[in-house]
């Protein structure tokens, strides 16, 4: 090693480009391994995770509507926990569930769950103080509260005591009696508090009612496969127990592992970052390997001088070895540190459903992977030029001038290059084929207009307002006090945002139209105002009014892709339909208008038709949820500055009303784009730094190889040669490396554009407009990269350099 450190030190120009060229690779790579390790290979923080399952259900019908799978019901739980031989236990969590915290201090929100008793018992974690609750406590809806970590440390100052307390939530004395582990994060990261799930016993046999989340734990030995057979089977006898409500399809079941559905989506940008940063390291490996072959040719007599004294190949292998060494350490601890300034600014992008970012980092299992590849990167590096130096023969090295001796190894050396220059072409293509995807997506109209709308959530509470009635005019209040806000344009609610993650589809069908069948729908209940303040046009007949209240003509508005759907050319106002659960007691609706249809789940998909209703109007029985709704204030400035009087005004009309996901309509809209955004930008950075390395070692090469037909040159320059024609001679010499890479790369680009398919936009995976700025960008680098050294030879002076030879 000191021997490497000698040698080293006499070349510090090298030195450093190999170094930065090392710490580049390994840290990128570093940083995208400790993003995969936490979340695919590391799993989740369970015992015996692997046997962890979600069981989603299906429908034939749900499935025309685009709703690929959905949340259980309370009799498919109890039937799967009577009849499974294959699972130890199932247990359930009712979604969207949070609770207001009043008491001391200013309201809050609490991402909460609730939760049958066994959901511990079936995740394998115990309280970290305290207990679960029984089930005879869920029985009988028991105000009982299991707190997670987050939440006792955060808020309750890790208070040793907190067992046995009271806090307030949803204007209820709730006790505490456990504090759950910090690696609890089911069924959300953010979960904050578990509260008993109680199921009324009629909602056990009814058919409806799909708003819990399933997971068990498979008894050893049984495979997923066997699980998915017995649940499937246990569901359609289930089904079979029910008459078909119209537009009913067949039920099934989808059994998934927990951390597929966490992270499942994501797995296959996660391979695509791998690929990438393969990519990157191979170039930064020929590169470094480019320089070492230089070096190694320049010291070619050195090497047979030694071997002609005793010095075996091994031992000329060895030292060749002994003095990279020096260079994977520095460039794995560069490596390591730029890994973890990368990984720092990741954590904010990344989607926050994952689970397991708590463990991303620079962790022990990140730090032994940033050495292990400095390591095997410079031995890979180093395998030519050890060849070389164990090859040399003291008898032609002697024979041959100083040109021939350092240019031995150009082959290689330009096949080096060459194989940069198509990796290269690979990165650039696809980061310009994903830049050209977000652009196209970005340019999607969502059918409303986000500018200057401001958004947040409010919850009420059962206790203090028990019925519908009281929610509506409480809502009525806060928007009467909002409206009077100078710069407030107009506002409004709506039970699901666009753009929030949540949907309620709906079966929909339309009176005397039978054959025509149900119609999947998303579906919302809004307040007027809400089409003002959302932007989104009235293509004919009205808005919702407060005269459509609990009493009178049930009314609803529809979206310009049902109407056309369902009428056609027609005109749909004074039609009716009816939705949800469609049997004949089903109250039919009188169509009053036809709003312009709106992207509602993302930017990139337009699944289905929207349906709305008046929130002033009592829902249908099967629509009922938490009263839970989002404002909608459409503002003349920057909606961010308009948000502490909206919330002074709702804390006017009730000072223990928490408001919680307050952010502007178009950080929602962002939001949906943030698995692309940050795919793009990493596979652009990626692409970048390729550009950069394959820049390097195309100068490495030119320069070198202009360098030793200096004699060459001078004899062209003395013979009549023109300056000009000798810097197009190094021109020309990078541009036939220009040419070499890219034959090879096209056959590559066409494999990632193949591999790239299912996350394109807009754009055809042989996409002339990026193939050709990648031809040309690299041909621009290669222009670039070898005219400093054209420059250089044509300022060789003949007589200088003869005299010299």
């Amino acid at each position: 090693m000191t021997l490497g450190l000698r040698m080293l030190a006499k070349s510090p120009g090298w030195t450093v480009v190999m170094c930065a060229t090392l710490a580049l690779g390994i840290g990128l790579s570093t940083a995208i391994f400790s993003l995969a390790y936490s979340l695919l290979i590391r799993g989740l923080p369970y015992p015996d995770s692997g046997r962890l399952l979600t069981l989603w259900l299906t429908n034939t019908a749900a499935a025309a509507a685009n709703v690929s799978r959905f949340n259980t019901n309370a009799g498919n739980w109890v039937d799967w926990r009577a009849q499974s031989q294959s699972f130890q236990d199932i247990a359930l969590t009712k979604v969207g569930t949070s609770f207001n915290l009043t008491g001391d201090g200013e309201p809050e929100r609490v991402l909460g769950a609730l939760a049958t008793w066994n959901l511990a018992d079936v995740l394998g974690v115990r309280p970290l103080m305290g207990r679960m609750f029984s089930e005879e406590e869920t029985r009988r809806s028991a105000r009982l509260a299991v707190i997670g970590y987050g939440f006792w440390e955060a808020r309750l100052g890790r208070d040793p005591a907190i067992v046995g307390r009271k806090v307030l939530l949803n204007s209820e004395p709730y006790e505490v009696i456990g504090v759950m582990p910090p690696e609890f994060r089911y069924p959300d990261k953010d979960i904050e508090l578990l509260a008993p799930l109680f199921i009324r016993p009629d909602e056990m046999r009814s058919q409806f009612g799909f708003s819990y989340r399933a997971i068990g734990r498979l008894n050893p030995g049984v495979t997923i496969a066997q699980g998915q057979a017995e649940a499937s089977a246990i569901t359609r006898h289930w089904a079979e127990q029910f008459p078909r409500a119209s537009g009913g399809g067949e039920y099934g079941v989808i059994v998934e592992p927990l951390l597929e559905g966490s992270v499942g989506q994501f797995r296959s940008s996660l391979y695509i970052l791998f690929g990438a940063i393969g990519c990157l390291l191979l170039i930064a490996c020929a590169n470094v390997s480019g320089m070492l072959i230089v070096r190694a040719s320049a010291r070619t007599r050195e090497f047979a001088i030694r071997a002609a004294l005793g010095a075996s190949r091994g031992a000329l292998r060895r030292q060749t070895l002994a003095e990279i060494l020096p260079l994977g350490a520095a460039g794995g601890a560069g490596g390591a540190l730029l890994a973890w300034w990368l990984i720092s600014g990741l954590m904010p992008w990344l989607p926050p459903r994952l689970q397991g970012m708590a463990h991303v980092g620079m962790n022990l299992e990140a730090l032994t992977f940033a050495l292990v590849l400095s390591l095997l990167v410079v031995l890979l590096a180093a395998m030519l030029p050890a060849r070389i130096a164990s090859r040399a023969q003291l008898s032609t090295a002697m024979q041959q001038d100083s040109s021939t001796v350092a240019g031995s190894g150009g082959g290689m050396r330009n096949t080096l290059v060459a194989v940069q220059i198509a990796v290269t072409l690979v990165l650039v293509f696809a980061g310009s084929l994903l830049a050209r995807s977000l652009a196209a997506v970005m340019a999607v109209d969502p059918g409303f207009f986000p500018q200057g709308v401001l958004t947040m959530h409010l919850q009420t509470t059962p206790v203090k307002y028990p019925t519908e009635s009281r929610v509506v005019d409480y809502y009525d209040r806060i928007l009467k006090r909002i409206r009077g806000i100078p710069g407030v344009v107009d506002a409004g609610m709506i039970s699901l945002l666009p753009f929030s993650e949540q949907r309620l589809v709906n079966p929909v069908e339309f009176e005397g139209r039978p054959d025509q069948g149900s119609i999947g729908s998303d579906g919302r209940s809004v307040t007027p105002g809400y089409f003002a303040a959302m932007g989104i046009r009235l293509v004919r007949g009205r808005d919702f009014s407060d005269q459509d209240r609990e009493g009178s003509e049930p009314v609803a508005i529809i979206d310009e892709r049902l109407a056309r759907v369902a009428f056609g050319d027609g005109d749909p106002l004074g039609q009716r339909l009816r939705f949800g659960v469609i049997t004949s007691s089903t109250q039919w609706l009188q169509i009053i208008g036809v709003v312009g249809h709106i992207r509602g789940d993302s930017l990139e998909t337009d699944p289905r038709p929207q349906l709305y209703w008046p929130k002033m109007q009592r829902r249908p029985e099967s629509q009922q949820q938490q009263d839970r709704a989002a404002l909608v204030v459409r503002t003349s400035g920057q909606p961010a500055s308009f948000a502490s009087a909206v919330i002074e005004q709702i804390h006017g009309e009730d000072p223990d009303q928490p408001v919680y996901d307050v952010r502007s309509m178009q950080d929602w809209v962002n939001r949906s784009l943030q698995s692309r955004s940050l795919l793009t930008a990493l596979v652009a950075l990626f692409g970048a730094s390729s550009l950069l390395l394959a820049c390097v070692g195309l100068y490495g090469v030119v320069s070198y190889s202009a360098g030793i037909r200096g004699r060459e040159f001078a004899i062209r320059l003395a013979l009549g040669a023109r300056p000009g024609e000798i810097h197009r001679l190094v021109l020309i010499h990078a541009g036939r490396l220009w040419i070499c890479g890219s034959v090879i790369g096209l056959a590559a680009m066409w494999a990632a554009g193949r591999a790239l398919q299912g996350l394109l936009f807009g754009v055809d995976r042989i996409d002339a407009i990026s193939l050709v700025s990648a031809l040309f960008l690299l041909l621009a680098i290669a222009l670039i990269a070898g005219s400093a050294p054209a420059r250089r030879a044509r300022r060789v002076d003949p007589a200088v350099m003869l005299r010299r030879e």
